[in-house]
């Protein structure tokens, strides 16, 4: 029988409403959730109302007082470095949004007190559990020899939230939003890399915010890190392009950014010797909506590689190739319906039940930002 985590969740917004306190009420059969905590009680007590979660906070520190018996904590406010920590030091099993946290060094402390304590940290980083993007990172993996990659992410207005208000309606809090100056994110960012300015700051905090996704699932094919790193940001930081090169030749471009059109595009495609591999990515807040993978490859190439060993059939076999020359096969793979977010969660179940190891783990979260950190580095004007 399967053994129900007794949760927490930290932040009552966005996200939490749209996707993970759904899903918890939906998985009830491995979650009970106990609370929700928020800074702006009201909201808190609003959200539990709507999903039936009995109790309500305004900190972790007096929910976890409250219910030491908590086998884990849901991060899902706007930093998530204190509540994280706090969660883990209690040896809490403790999953964040992404991203972890917005600095190398909080990142790594947060690492270090999971391996101290035992507690599984996972990041929630919900395309590593798309079927369709699994299978990508599948076919990624058969290439014979990667030559080069592309990522591309262009979500329009309003970090590509503009299309939540067509899907879902949420409660929000009577006051407004804090500003990463006012909540302390810019300060502590500036204190590590030092003086961005204003542009790469609006840059490094939608890489972060929005484009960590896909810097994510890009580690995941190539985990390698790159011997040079080009960039630039345009003049208003809703832009960002990188190019990344390798040892091997290997090379890569990445291409972030926003603008006023309401569309969302969402690619990752590796060209090698012997096929082609895009990985179609579908908005994430479109619930149900497959990933795709597209593989192309030359069935000439293909048959040549399989004609043997220069034997009267195997000229044959060279001959034909001959013959169909310019021959290309094009294949689409649909992912399963299966919810992403959802997945996830099973996942983290898993994670806080049994042996499971998190997926997308707190170290693979702090290699995700110390290239993130490399590229705005590398987009800084006057940087080496």
């Amino acid at each position: 029988m399967t053994r129900r985590a007794r949760v927490g969740v930290v932040g009552c917004g966005m996200i939490a409403q749209l996707m993970h306190l759904p899903y918890l009420t939906e998985l009830r059969d491995r979650f009970t959730t106990v609370a929700v905590c928020d800074r702006v009680e009201d909201l808190a007590r609003r959200v539990a109302a709507r999903f039936g979660v009995p109790h309500t906070y305004g900190s972790c520190e007096r929910m976890l007082d409250a219910h030491p018996d908590m086998d884990a904590v849901l991060v899902l406010d706007r930093d998530h470095f204190e509540v994280a920590l706090t969660a883990l030091e209690r040896g809490k099993h403790t999953f964040t949004e992404k991203p972890l946290c917005y600095t190398e060094a909080e990142a790594r402390r947060l690492v270090a007190v999971s391996r101290r304590t035992g507690a599984k940290l996972m990041v929630g980083y919900m395309k590593r559990h798309d079927s369709g993007v699994r299978r990508g990172l599948e076919e990624i993996g058969r290439i014979e020899k990667p030559l080069m990659a592309r990522v591309h992410i262009v979500v329009g207005p309003d970090h590509g939230n503009w299309i939540v208000p067509q899907v879902a309606t949420l409660d929000r809090p009577a006051e407004p939003v804090t500003t990463p100056e006012a909540d302390g994110r810019r300060p502590k960012v500036l204190r590590e890399l030092g003086p961005l300015g204003d542009t790469v700051f609006t840059a490094y905090m939608n890489m972060f915010g929005v484009w960590s996704h896909d810097i994510n699932l890009y580690r995941a094919a190539f985990p390698g890190s790159p011997d040079s790193i080009k960039a630039h940001v345009s003049p208003d930081g809703s832009v960002f392009g990188a190019l990344l090169q390798y040892e091997d030749g290997f090379r890569t471009v990445v291409q972030c950014g926003a603008t006023s059109v309401r569309r969302f595009e969402e690619e990752l495609t590796v060209w090698g010797t012997d096929r082609i591999v895009a990985v179609n990515v579908s908005n994430p807040f479109l619930r149900h909506t497959p990933s795709t993978v597209r593989v192309t490859h030359d069935d000439t190439a293909a048959a040549v590689r399989d004609a043997g060993d220069g034997t009267a059939a195997a000229g044959r076999a060279w001959s034909s190739a001959a013959e169909t020359l310019g021959s290309v096969v094009e294949q689409t793979v649909t992912g399963s319906y299966d919810e992403p977010f959802r997945a996830q969660l099973r996942h983290f179940h898993d994670c806080v039940t049994t042996a499971a190891r998190p997926v997308t783990s707190g170290a693979d979260a702090l290699a995700d930002i110390h290239l993130m950190t490399d590229m705005i580095r590398a987009a800084t004007p006057g940087a080496p």
